[in-house]
């Protein structure tokens, strides 16, 4: 059946794969269910959840009540209890993250400032491997289309990570860590369907002997039109994506373990029209009226990856830890007439050595190629079709013990080479007061940078046609206005120095408080200056990429956890954030800074996580956020609410019904971007269905 039978028929999807679990599944909803690899949120007390180990700041599994940063932990329980089908969706619940939906297949997500749908300071690594496009500076969420139930924890840290992860960790590092072999033995089968998305994925672990390991997966979702801006007709803004991938883990004897994954993809991602210079038959551009044309900006995708780890214990106070991978994506704009491949490799080499009981040392060093191939139109063009980056790096962290079950001090720094800005040192300081077991008290300084990306220093985009004033033919006195985007190979990077300070407290064996302040201050920050040029009665108007700008961000976060009964768990969190834009004296007249006024001063959730009974589990996620001005645009401020019920069916088998944006038929999240436009977020209705057998 086609794509639009299922879109008007959602409801018979959910039906046909009920049916298709057969006489069995109805049987084993009489039974006892399964264990699962991790435990329920809510069984787990509040000083459990502050005794977590995560890897992403120290990358050494550390207590999360011993980790000098602002981190967040988002366990498969919890993103199971959102109800999320993508992973920005899972995101929303995180304190200090703005997460926005742009259209009906593409989000802005970033935190601490300068949201974008590619928000450059943001660093997004799966199981240890980056996602960061050089191309953009950014990541693109419609790739990253995952199995949630695969999902093992999510952790973010809030804050720079750049001695450690590199350039572009600058306001913090989303690192998805997905589940083992080991941990997936048996079939899983999930699927979702309701008024605006559908899909489902399948998922067979097995148990090859002799200490191996392999899992086999494979996902299709698809995602709905959205209503375009002020109208209610649709925006062909609908999307999918179709995954397979594998994961094999060998346990080769008491010290040497090695791991090998990798995944295949095919997708589509739709646009709403947008409005382009007008161009002719054969994609020659036009100075004539109407100097511009319509277009759907669909996008054609597909990629793959395979990585491998080596882990190697030599002794009780050392390991070591070899990773490659290799990745590669296209994408393909018919709007542009125009497609890229980006293929990125990676090798890194990782040494974690217990020097004596006051000195633990990570260091590490790596190379990365990226490398670009870009196919021009006669509206974009690169001015280097072909491009290969080298990407050196050595890093070294000391976690001090200056007294001990007291005070910890973290120094480590990073250095890097790439071919743009030459060497890049990113330091940092982390200071961690542990009073007792119930309290820490952190602090930090640290430096971090963003390099430039590939469309900044390279590009050559004809962003569109302005008409003359009143319409009709251009003439040198009532000239068109063609607007270009330049690049500027002599682009120096974003460079940026940030304070923080944080509390963690367990006041009781029901409460929990976490605080985050932070103060960060960038030099050379990027910015766009405009030059008019004159001839036969045109006006050729470039804007170019420059580093004029000096920004401050500060703000703070608060997030509270209370188990208000056995059975009922709350999570509440609030964010503020200001933001300070100044263009250097130095500056050419007219300089804009990019991505000002793209995040909310004010963001708030609270998190209702309530069992029932043994078998039905009540979650309510209720979220504000407020007004900013992005791109000519104003989203306003908003709140609203998503709920799920579950019925735990026994045997693995679980029923859901999810509802999102409840509160309002349809509200707009974030403007318009350079390739997106924006459309109305909807009020949807879905169920999901999973079986773990």
């Amino acid at each position: 059946m086609n794509k639009a039978f299922y879109r008007l028929n959602p409801w018979a999807i959910c039906l046909g794969s009920i049916l298709c679990l057969g006489h069995g599944t109805l049987q084993a909803a009489n039974q006892e269910p399964e264990n699962e690899n991790l435990e329920d949120l809510t069984s787990l007390s509040v000083e459990q959840l502050m005794n977590l180990d995560v890897t992403s700041v120290m990358k050494v599994p550390t207590n999360v009540n011993h980790v000098p940063a602002a981190i967040y932990v988002l366990s498969n329980d919890e993103i199971r209890r959102t109800g999320a089908t993508t992973i920005p969706e899972a995101l929303r619940v995180v304190p200090g993250m703005h997460v926005a939906k742009v259209d009906g297949n593409k989000w802005a997500v970033s935190m601490r400032g300068f949201n974008s749908q590619f928000a450059n300071k943001l660093l997004v690594l799966v199981d240890g491997r980056s996602v960061y496009n050089p191309l953009f500076s950014g990541v693109w969420w419609d790739q990253q289309d995952m199995m949630m139930e695969d999902i093992e924890r999510i952790e973010v840290i809030r804050g720079p990570g750049a001695s450690l992860w590199g350039a572009n960790a600058v306001n913090g590092v989303i690192n998805i860590i997905t589940k083992s072999a080991k941990d997936t033995q048996g079939a899983l089968l999930s699927s979702h369907v309701g008024t605006q998305r559908y899909g489902g994925g399948m998922r067979y672990g097995a148990d090859l002997g002799d200490d191996a390991y392999l899992k086999v997966y494979g996902r299709h979702t698809d995602y709905g039109d959205s209503k375009t801006r002020g109208a209610s007709t649709s925006a062909d803004d609908d999307g999918d994506l179709s995954k397979v991938g594998f994961r094999y883990d060998k346990t080769v004897d008491i010290t040497n373990k090695l791991t090998m994954q990798g995944d295949a993809y095919l997708g589509e991602s739709g646009g709403a029209m947008q409005s382009f210079p007008s161009v002719s038959a054969n994609q020659t551009p036009v100075l004539a009226p109407p100097y511009s044309r319509t277009l759907p900006t669909d996008q054609l995708f597909s990629g793959h990856y395979i990585q491998g780890r080596w882990e190697q214990r030599q002794s009780a106070d050392s390991n070591t830890v070899l990773r490659m991978y290799w990745d590669r994506h296209s994408r393909k704009s018919p709007y542009l007439d125009s497609q890229y491949q980006i293929d990125n490799i990676d090798v890194d080499f990782q040494h974690n050595y217990k020097l004596n009981d006051s000195h633990m040392l990570v260091w590490g060093s790596g190379i990365r190629f990226n490398l670009n191939k870009f196919e021009d139109s006669t509206q974009i063009l690169m001015t280097s079709n072909n491009r290969t980056d080298r990407i050196y790096s050595l890093f070294g962290q000391d976690d001090i013990t200056l007294v001990p079950d007291r005070w910890h001090l973290t120094l480590g720094s990073k250095l890097e080479h790439n071919p743009v800005t030459q060497f890049e040192v990113q330091p940092n300081a982390r200071l961690l007061w542990t009073p007792d077991e119930k309290h820490s008290f952190w602090g930090s300084v640290s430096r971090s940078v963003r390099t430039p990306n590939w469309v900044e220093q390279n590009i050559s985009y004809g962003l569109q046609t302005r008409p003359p004033i009143g319409g009709g033919a251009a003439s040198s006195l009532n000239p068109a206005v063609m607007l270009n985007l330049t690049g500027n190979p002599d682009l120096t990077a974003e460079k940026m120095i940030g304070f923080e300070l944080g509390w963690r407290g367990q006041l009781s064996r029901q409460l929990s408080i976490d605080v985050a302040l932070y103060d960060y201050n960038y030099d050379d920050y990027a910015s766009l200056t405009p030059t008019s040029h004159l001839f036969n009665g045109y006006v050729l108007q470039t804007l170019d990429h420059n580093n004029y700008g000096h920004v401050q961000i500060y703000g703070g976060e608060l997030s509270v956890d209370w188990q208000a009964t056995e059975d009922w768990k709350l999570r509440a969190s609030y964010s503020h954030e200001e933001e300070r834009f100044r263009v250097s004296p130095t500056a050419p007249a007219n300089t804009t800074l990019i991505s000002g006024n793209s995040y909310p001063a004010h963001k708030a959730m609270l998190w209702s996580m309530h069992q029932l009974s043994p078998q039905l589990k009540l979650d309510l996620n209720w979220r504000y956020s407020d007004a900013f001005g992005t791109n000519g645009s104003q989203p306003r401020a908003y709140q609203d609410v998503d709920a799920r019920l579950a019925w735990d069916m026994g045997s693995g088998v679980e029923l859901a019904l999810v509802g999102r944006n409840l509160l309002n038929s349809s509200h707009f999240e974030y403007g318009s971007d350079l390739f997106s436009t924006a459309t109305a977020v909807q009020r949807e209705v879905y169920g999901t269905l999973r079986w773990d057998f």
